[in-house]
């Protein structure tokens, strides 16, 4: 199984996702062109605090702006609400930090980031209003997508997306609580400790219970392994992913997947542009 593009649902596909497509899906017509039995596979970043940034700044500052009453591709629309929260969270921070908070104090008590936190939390609860408001947005990043991924000329298998993976993390983490592989904390986080195998410690699921990226990872294995009977796993993914897939790989052979270890991360160097005049 070869695992490329991954996007996020919080804005356009960009020149580092363009890399990322060709290289996965080069990669796996050659080794189907040597007789394996290949499935080209996408995860989809479809839930998290990223994308309720777009969708409460798109919520408060949109205007009901839509990628048909303004002709802009449905990625690029939302990609700019996502710009739009950072802008206003930058001057939040700032305008805390002049009333005498400190650099992290004023980041976690921007009014922005507390509202972002909040939807998060109703979107995990089902709240019925959160939950349409994301199946929009969504919509429009994902015919957006389309657009890019057949200008490419690339295709996949099979599309799994966090917001149906992350619950299976999570039970997988909980599971692991239970058989006293992972540990949970006063507070309820719940961590790996890994420092027996030359790693640190790893956050798995937060103090209020919502999942991070690496549950979402776990419960995509799972996932995966149900479905198909995988005996090598490929992530194409850049190398500022490599300590995440040392961990992932340590993780999924203690939860007892049998390919855990032997998962190959095939990464590649950032994309740096120089701006000339």
């Amino acid at each position: 199984m070869i695992e490329y593009s991954s996007p996020n649902t919080n804005k356009p596909l960009h020149l580092g996702h363009i890399r990322n497509n060709l290289l996965g899906f080069s990669i796996s017509e050659i080794l189907k062109a040597n007789g394996n039995n290949v499935i080209k596979t996408n995860i989809v970043n479809d839930r998290g605090i990223h994308i309720c940034k777009s969708m409460y700044a798109w919520q408060k500052w949109g205007e009901g702006r839509t990628p048909e009453n303004t002709g802009i591709k449905g990625d690029h629309l939302v990609g700019e609400f996502y710009v739009e929260f950072d802008k206003r969270y930058k001057a939040e921070i700032e305008e805390l930090i002049e009333k005498g908070f400190s650099q992290e104090e004023a980041e976690n008590k921007a009014p922005s980031i507390l509202a972002a936190r909040q939807m998060l939390l109703k979107w995990e609860a089902g709240d019925d209003e959160t939950v349409n408001l994301w199946k929009k947005m969504n919509g429009w990043v994902y015919d957006g997508f389309e657009v890019t991924y057949k200008k490419l000329g690339v295709d996949f298998d099979k599309i799994y997306y966090e917001s149906e993976t992350y619950l299976i993390g999570k039970e997988e983490v909980l599971r692991g609580v239970s058989e006293n592989i992972f540990v949970q904390k006063e507070d309820g986080s719940v961590w790996a400790d890994l420092t027996n195998d030359g790693l640190d410690q790893k956050i798995l699921l937060r103090s209020d219970g919502t999942s991070v990226y690496m549950t979402q990872d776990i419960g995509t294995a799972k996932m995966r392994y149900n479905d198909f009977e995988i005996d090598k796993m490929v992530y194409i993914v850049g190398n500022e992913q490599n300590y995440h897939f040392q961990v992932l790989a340590v993780i999924l052979d203690k939860l007892g997947f049998a390919w855990g270890k032997d998962l190959y991360h095939f990464h590649m160097e950032w994309l740096n542009f120089l701006r000339v005049k």
